[in-house]
C-alpha cells in the first residue's frame, strides 16, 4: 500500500511541475520563437523584459495592488479570525462561510459581481477599486492561517497575563499577537500572491489598465513572445521563495512556542 502511494504521489508531483520544467530551458532560447530544446542558450527574453517600460509598469502596477490588497486583507482578515474563533454570536456559521465564500465561489461570478457594482459607483478603471477587489480574494487566506493558529494558542498564557493586571487588549498585544505574527506573515505572502496572480477579476473591473497576468494575457493573445516563459519563470520562483520563507518562518515559531510550553509544563 505505502508504494502504490508513493508512486501516486510521484506521479502527482511530477504532473504538477513537470510544465514549469520545460518552462525553464524555453526561457532561455535566443530564438524569437518558443522551442524545446532550445539551441542556443541565452539571457535574451529577461533583459528584454527589463528594457520594456510597458513590462516594467504592469510589474510596478501589480506590486502596487498587491500590497495594498495584503494590507487591507490581513486586517480585515485577522480581525475577522479573532472574532470567528474567541466570539460566539448569531450567525457566525454563516458569516464564515461569506468570508470563506471567495475560494469556492467560481472567480468569473465574483467578478461579474464586482463590475456590476463597480460599474453602478463609477469605480471602474480606479486602482483603489481593483485594490478592494483583489482584496476580496485574499482575505480568504488571512482569515483561515489566523483562525487556525488562534485555535491553536493556549489561552491560559493570556489569562495569565489578565490575572497579573494587564488589560484584555494589552494582554493581546504583548501575549497572543506576538505568537500571531508569523502566521500573519505567512497569510500576508498568500495575500499577496493572490492578488498579484489574478487575472479574471482584473480583467473585469481594471477598465484597461495592465497589471502583469493581464499584460502576460494580452501578449499571448497577439503572438507568442519568448519574453512571457521569461516573465512565468520570474514569477515562479518568486511566488514559491515567498511562500517557503513565510511558511519556514511559521513552522519556527510552532516549534519555539511548543518548546516554551512543554519546559513551562
Amino acid at each position: 500500500m505505502r508504494a502504490v502511494l508513493a508512486v501516486y504521489f510521484t506521479v502527482l508531483v511530477l504532473f504538477l511541475i513537470l510544465p514549469l520544467i520545460f518552462l525553464v530551458p524555453i526561457s532561455l532560447t535566443e530564438s524569437q520563437f518558443l522551442e524545446f530544446p532550445p539551441q542556443t542558450l541565452s539571457l535574451r527574453w529577461y533583459s528584454a523584459f527589463f528594457d520594456d517600460p510597458t513590462w516594467i509598469n504592469a510589474a510596478l502596477l501589480s506590486f502596487r495592488v498587491g500590497i495594498g490588497a495584503t494590507f487591507i486583507s490581513l486586517t480585515v482578515g485577522t480581525l475577522a479570525a479573532i472574532a470567528l474563533v474567541r466570539a460566539e454570536f448569531f450567525g457566525k456559521t454563516a458569516l464564515t462561510a461569506i468570508f470563506i465564500a471567495p475560494l469556492i465561489l467560481p472567480t468569473v461570478i465574483l467578478a461579474l459581481a464586482l463590475y456590476i457594482v463597480f460599474l453602478r459607483f463609477r469605480l471602474v478603471d480606479n486602482v483603489l477599486a481593483l485594490t478592494a477587489a483583489h482584496s476580496v480574494v485574499a482575505i480568504p487566506y488571512v482569515v483561515m492561517l489566523v483562525s487556525g493558529s488562534l485555535r491553536r494558542f493556549d489561552i491560559t498564557l493570556e489569562r495569565a497575563a489578565r490575572v497579573l493586571g494587564a488589560s484584555p487588549i494589552k494582554a493581546f498585544m504583548l501575549v497572543t499577537l506576538p505568537y500571531l505574527v508569523p502566521s500573519m506573515f505567512a497569510a500576508s505572502i498568500l495575500a499577496f500572491f493572490a492578488s498579484f496572480d489574478e487575472l479574471i477579476i482584473t480583467l473585469f473591473v481594471s477598465g484597461g489598465a495592465q497589471t502583469l497576468p493581464v499584460r502576460i494575457w494580452n501578449d499571448l493573445g497577439l503572438k507568442i513572445d519568448p519574453t512571457v516563459p521569461a516573465v512565468a519563470v520570474m514569477l515562479t520562483l518568486l511566488s514559491v521563495s515567498g511562500m517557503g520563507i513565510g511558511e519556514l518562518i511559521r513552522r519556527r515559531n510552532e516549534r519555539r512556542y511548543n518548546t516554551i510550553t512543554s519546559a513551562e509544563v
